[in-house]
C-alpha cells in the first residue's frame, strides 16, 4: 500500500467519524431510556457507559440523591464510592458533564449509611470535564471512629478539569487530587466541610481544597476558587511532590465550627497551606507557587510554608486579619527549623503580620518598606469581611467586590517588583488586586 493510498484511508475514515453524541440525565429520568432531551436517563452512570470521547452529558436540575455505595464495605476502614468516573476522554476530546443551561445538578450523598470511607464522585479517568454540579454530603458514620476523612470530589486521573462546582457539607475536604498531572480546578467553591468523626479529632481532616500528589505529577492548577468555614485549612498541599499553582483564590473562616468563631481544637485553621512534609524533610521538594490571592480571618496563618523543606512562592498577596498573616516556617536537611519563602509584593495588615521570616527571601512586600508605605483602612476601598460568598458572575468568574482592593491615591500602589504577572502604572501594586 502506498502512502497516498493510506492517506486517502484516512481521510475518508476521519470523513465518516461519527459526531460527537449529546446525552441527558434528569433525576425523573430511567436507565432504559434512549437518553434524549425528551427521555433522559436517570443515572450519570448509565450515561458515561455509552459516552466516547468527545460527547457531552448534560444533567438536568434537581436533586440525585445517594443511599448506598457502588459496592458494600468490605471492613470498617475501608473506601467506597458512590460514583466511578472510569472512562477517559482524549486529548481535545473530553467527555464532558455539564449541567444543563440554567439548571443546578445536586448530588446529595448525605443519606449514604456505608460504614467505612465514602468519596462521593471518584474520578479515575482522565481526559474529564465536570462543570455546574453541587456536589454534598459526603458522609462519616458517628459510631465508627476508626477513620479519618470521607470526600466530596476525589480525582485520581490527569488532564481534568472540574469547573464551577459548589462543593459543600461533607465529612471531609471538599475537593483532593490524589493523584494526577495537569488538572485544573476553575472557579470551584468549597465550604463548609467538617469532620465530626475523625479518629485525628473533630475538624482535622476537612479541607477546603487538597492536593497531595506524588512526584512527577506536574501541571496541577487552582484558579479563580474559593474556600470558606471549613473546619481544618482552606487549601492543603501537605505531602504534594509535584509543584501545584494556586492563584486568584480567596480563602477565610477556617478551624472554627462552621459560621461561628469558636475554635475547633483539632482543626489546623490556614488559609494556604502550602507545602510539608509533616515536619520531615524531602530531599526532592517542589516550588509552589501562591499568588494574587487573599486570605482573612483565619484561625491560624493566612499563608503558612508548614515546614516546607524548599522555598515556594508567594507572590501579591492579601492576608488580612489572620493569628499570623505569612508564616514562613520552613526545615532545614538536619530537621531544624529555619525560614524560607520567595515573597514579592505581599500585602499584610491586622493580626500579627508576619512570622518565621526573618532569613527568607522577602523584598517589597508591605511590611519590609518601612517609612515608604503604612497599612491603614484608608488604603481599602473597603475593608468588609461580608459578601466574599456572594454569587460568581456569569462566566463562573469571582465576584467583583470592592473589599480590600486599594482606594485612589494609596500608597501601596505602584510599590511593587516586576515578578512576570501583568501590572499597570510604573510598578505592580501591593496586593492580590492589580490596577485600581
Amino acid at each position: 500500500m502506498n502512502s497516498k493510498t493510506l492517506l486517502g484511508m484516512v481521510l475518508l475514515a476521519a470523513a465518516h467519524a461519527a459526531p460527537a453524541a449529546t446525552y441527558y440525565v434528569a433525576p425523573a429520568g430511567s436507565d432504559d431510556n434512549a437518553g434524549t432531551l425528551a427521555a433522559p436517563f436517570k443515572s450519570i452512570v448509565k450515561a458515561q457507559s455509552v459516552a466516547v470521547a468527545g460527547d457531552t452529558v448534560y444533567l438536568r436540575g434537581g436533586s440525585y440523591l445517594y443511599t448506598a455505595a457502588e459496592s458494600a464495605c468490605a471492613s470498617r476502614t475501608a473506601r467506597v464510592n458512590a460514583i466511578t468516573l472510569g472512562k477517559s476522554g482524549a486529548a481535545g476530546n473530553p467527555i464532558r458533564y455539564w449541567a444543563y443551561a440554567g439548571e443546578k445538578p445536586v448530588f446529595d450523598f448525605s443519606r449514604m449509611s456505608d460504614d467505612c470511607r465514602v468519596k462521593g464522585f471518584n474520578v479515575t479517568g482522565s481526559w474529564l470535564h465536570l462543570r455546574g454540579l453541587e456536589i454534598s454530603g459526603a458522609p462519616q458514620q458517628p459510631g465508627n471512629l476508626l477513620n479519618n476523612e470521607s470526600w466530596g470530589v476525589w480525582n485520581s486521573g490527569s488532564n481534568n478539569i472540574f469547573e464551577r462546582l459548589d462543593i459543600h457539607h461533607n465529612m471531609g475536604p471538599g475537593m483532593f487530587i490524589a493523584q494526577g498531572s495537569n488538572n485544573l480546578v476553575l472557579n470551584v467553591d468549597s465550604h463548609h466541610n467538617r469532620d465530626p468523626y475523625s479518629k485525628s479529632g473533630d475538624g482535622q481532616n476537612a479541607d477546603g481544597f487538597g492536593v497531595h500528589i506524588g512526584a512527577n505529577e506536574p501541571g496541577n492548577v487552582l484558579r479563580g476558587c474559593r474556600a470558606w468555614a471549613n473546619t481544618d485549612d482552606g487549601y492543603d498541599l501537605i505531602q504534594a511532590r509535584s509543584a501545584v499553582l494556586i492563584e486568584n483564590s480567596w480563602a477565610w473562616s477556617h478551624g472554627y465550627i462552621p459560621d461561628t468563631t469558636t475554635s475547633l481544637a483539632a482543626g489546623n485553621g490556614n488559609g494556604f497551606k502550602i507545602g510539608g512534609f509533616g515536619g520531615k524533610y524531602a530531599a526532592d521538594a517542589p516550588q509552589h507557587i501562591v499568588r494574587n490571592s487573599v486570605a482573612f480571618n483565619n484561625k491560624a496563618s493566612g499563608f503558612y510554608a508548614n515546614h516546607h523543606p524548599v522555598a515556594s512562592y508567594f507572590y501579591n498577596n492579601t492576608s488580612i486579619a489572620n493569628r499570623h498573616d505569612f508564616n514562613m516556617l520552613g526545615i532545614d536537611p538536619s530537621g531544624a527549623a529555619i525560614n524560607l519563602g520567595i515573597l514579592r509584593n505581599n500585602l499584610a495588615w491586622q493580626g500579627t503580620l508576619v512570622t518565621n521570616v526573618d532569613g527568607a527571601d522577602a523584598v517589597n512586600n508591605s511590611w519590609n518598606l518601612s517609612g515608604v508605605v503604612s497599612v491603614t483602612a484608608a488604603d481599602f476601598r473597603s475593608v468588609s469581611t461580608a459578601g466574599w460568598d456572594a454569587p460568581r458572575q456569569a462566566d463562573g468568574s469571582l465576584p467583583v467586590l470592592p473589599h480590600f482592593r486599594l482606594a485612589a491615591g494609596s500608597d501601596l500602589l505602584n510599590k511593587g517588583v516586576n515578578v512576570g504577572l501583568p501590572y499597570s502604572g510604573s510598578a505592580p501594586d501591593l496586593g492580590a488586586f492589580e490596577g485600581e
